[in-house]
C-alpha cells in the first residue's frame, strides 16, 4: 500500500485529470464562474491548459474576489493577455498605481465593461484629484459607474450611458466652466438611472450654478454637500427614498430642493445648523416628517 502522502497526491492528480478532461465549453463555464484568481490557479494545474483562462468569454477584475490588485503590473498583464470582455472592473489604486488608471480606461471602453468602480485615494493636504481619460464616457455598456477622488474630463462627442442604472460620484471635481451643466448632461443621458449618489461634488466655476436633475426612473437619491448645491430636482415620479445631508450649510433654494422630493416615501434629512438659519429659506413651505417617512408636504397659503 502506498504511503498516505502518495495516496493524496494520486487522488489530487486524478481529480485534476477529470477536471481538465471536461469538454472545452464546460471547462470554460466553470472557469468563468469561479472568479479570475481561481480560474488562473485551475488553469495552472495542467501545462497544456495553463493559459486556458484567457479563452473564457468574460472575466471580473475586482478586489471583491479576494485580490487587492494594487500592483499595476498585475492589471497590465491581465488586460494584455486577456482579449475577451471585462464585465466588472473594481479597483482602489494606491498612490503608485493611480497614475495607470488612464492607461486602462481606453482598453476597458473596448471590452464591454458593465460595472466600473475607481476609488482613488487622497495623498496629502493639497492633493488634487487626477483627471480621468475621456474614454470613460465611451464605456457605453455600463450599468454601474462609481467614481471617487478624481476630476471629470470634458464631455466628448458621440457618448452616452443608455444602460446605466447606478451613478455614484464621491469627492469628484468638475473643472470646466460649465461643470454644473456637464453633470446635468451626464444624468440626462441615463434614461434607466435608478440610483444616484452625489457626495462632495465640487465645481470650479463660481456664480450661477443651477442645473436640473431629471431622471424619470430614479428610485434612490443621495445628496451630500458642504457648499451651495444649485441642483433643481425635476420630474422624479418614481422616487422612493432620498437621503439629504447638508451639514451646516442651508442652501438658498432649500425649499425648491424639498419640493422635488414630494414623491419620496422615505426621506432622511440631516441638518447640522441652528434653526434660526432656516428663517427665510423655506419660502412659505411646511414639511411634516414622522419616523423618516414623508407624510405630507404642502405650501402654506
Amino acid at each position: 500500500m502506498p504511503p498516505p502522502r502518495r495516496r493524496k497526491t494520486e487522488a489530487a492528480d486524478a481529480a485534476t485529470d477529470v477536471l481538465l478532461s471536461l469538454p472545452t465549453d464546460v471547462l470554460d463555464d466553470i472557469l468563468a464562474r469561479v472568479g479570475l484568481r481561481d480560474a488562473v490557479r485551475m488553469s495552472a494545474l495542467s501545462r497544456a491548459r495553463t493559459r486556458r483562462w484567457e479563452s473564457v468569454p468574460s472575466i471580473d477584475l475586482s478586489a471583491d474576489d479576494g485580490g487587492t490588485w494594487k500592483a499595476s503590473s498585475a492589471v497590465d498583464s491581465i488586460l494584455l493577455r486577456f482579449p475577451g470582455l471585462v464585465r466588472r472592473f473594481h479597483v482602489s489604486p494606491d498612490k503608485a498605481t493611480s497614475g495607470r488608471v488612464n492607461d486602462w480606461l481606453p482598453t476597458l471602453s473596448r471590452r464591454g465593461v458593465e460595472s466600473l468602480s475607481l476609488k482613488l485615494q487622497r495623498h496629502g493636504k493639497y492633493f488634487r484629484p487626477p483627471r480621468l481619460h475621456d474614454s470613460v464616457f465611451y464605456c457605453s455598456g455600463l450599468t454601474v459607474l462609481d467614481l471617487s477622488t478624481c476630476t471629470i474630463p470634458s464631455l466628448p462627442l458621440d457618448w452616452g450611458f443608455p444602460n446605466l442604472r447606478s451613478l455614484i460620484l464621491s469627492n469628484v471635481m468638475f473643472l470646466e466652466e460649465d461643470g454644473h451643466y456637464q453633470l446635468q448632461q451626464i444624468i440626462e443621458t441615463c434614461p434607466l438611472l435608478e440610483d444616484l449618489r452625489l457626495v462632495e461634488v465640487y465645481f470650479q466655476a463660481y456664480g450661477d450654478m443651477e442645473f436640473v436633475i431629471q431622471a424619470p426612473n430614479l428610485r434612490c437619491l443621495t445628496l451630500c454637500f458642504f457648499k451651495e448645491f444649485g441642483g433643481i430636482l425635476h420630474e422624479l415620479p418614481r422616487l422612493h427614498s432620498a437621503a439629504i445631508d447638508m451639514w451646516n450649510y442651508v442652501d438658498s433654494n432649500f425649499a425648491e430642493l424639498l419640493a422635488g422630493l414630494v414623491q419620496a416615501r422615505n426621506l432622511e434629512l440631516r441638518l447640522c445648523t441652528d434653526p434660526q438659519n432656516m428663517v427665510g429659506k423655506m419660502d412659505g413651505y411646511m414639511l411634516i416628517l414622522s419616523s423618516s417617512v414623508v407624510n405630507q408636504y404642502q405650501k402654506v397659503d
